[in-house]
């Protein structure tokens, strides 16, 4: 390593820890402590702004101590600012000691206020062969591009500081998180017969009719007919708030 690289190594290495790193030599104390502050206030704002539930409930000690051994200990494999969240999403999952003492649900909450970013900056596009008019039974209804359905073992919508459940509940929490075509991202929390519904449609091959007609026949339902009827309504309910954008042609 050159003395060059040597200098880079030890000055980053202090700003990512400055309590177990001491600074390069010759460099003012003082300076070098205003400058890691300012590194780290950066990489605490951006984080705070993707995660503000997950701060709140950890309070401000918590959570400085996690960002904290965040940018100390994690090796982020991008060099995009607007990913760093994504990475501190990487890290909890990927660092259990950083998760010791930490609620249970920390993961899934990220996760679900992560969501929201990805969704915002993907670069999803819908096919050119979509009518937004089209029959929805007859037709392949075309979900909005940028879609997640998600599932988790805790109610992630009610996590505040006054509910921190210690427990999964019994059923998961199923959510649909969506861009709309005005480029606001929704969250829906759906039923697991919903949520079945979504995931079939996520496959782009079905009409609504089979994927209603397949959905009964796993509920062995004594009405089928009455399970269409009622999806029908619901395709139609998912069409108006943005969720179904059309058919594909």
């Amino acid at each position: 390593m050159s003395l060059f690289q040597q200098y880079q190594a030890e000055f980053t290495g202090h700003i990512r820890n400055p309590k177990a790193v001491p600074p390069p030599k010759g460099v003012a104390s003082r300076g070098m402590q205003v400058y890691a502050e300012i590194v780290f206030n950066n990489m605490e704002d951006t984080l705070a702004a993707c995660f503000p539930v997950a701060k709140r409930i950890l309070g401000v000690r918590r959570w400085t101590r996690l960002v904290r051994s965040f940018f100390a200990e994690h090796r982020c494999t991008s060099p995009l600012f607007r990913q760093i969240p994504e990475e501190f999403l990487r890290y909890l999952e990927q660092a259990p000691d950083a998760m010791a003492g930490l609620p249970p649900f920390l993961y899934s909450l990220a996760h679900y206020e992560w969501i929201e970013l990805a969704l915002t900056l993907s670069d999803a596009i819908l096919p050119d062969n979509v009518q937004p008019d089209g029959d929805l039974l007859a037709g392949r209804p075309a979900l909005a591009p940028a879609l997640a359905l998600l599932s988790y073992p805790y109610p992630v919508q009610q996590l505040s500081p006054r509910f921190k459940p210690t427990q999964p509940d019994a059923e998961p929490t199923h959510i649909v998180a969506f861009r709309r075509q005005d480029d606001e991202v929704k969250f829906i929390v759906l039923n697991p017969v919903s949520a079945r519904l979504l995931g079939l449609l996520q496959t782009g091959t079905l009409t609504g009719q089979q994927v209603l007609e397949q959905i009964a026949a796993e509920m062995q339902h004594p009405d089928p007919q009455a399970v269409i009827q009622h999806g029908a309504e619901l395709l139609e309910d998912l069409r108006r708030q943005g969720v179904v954008w059309g058919v594909l042609g």
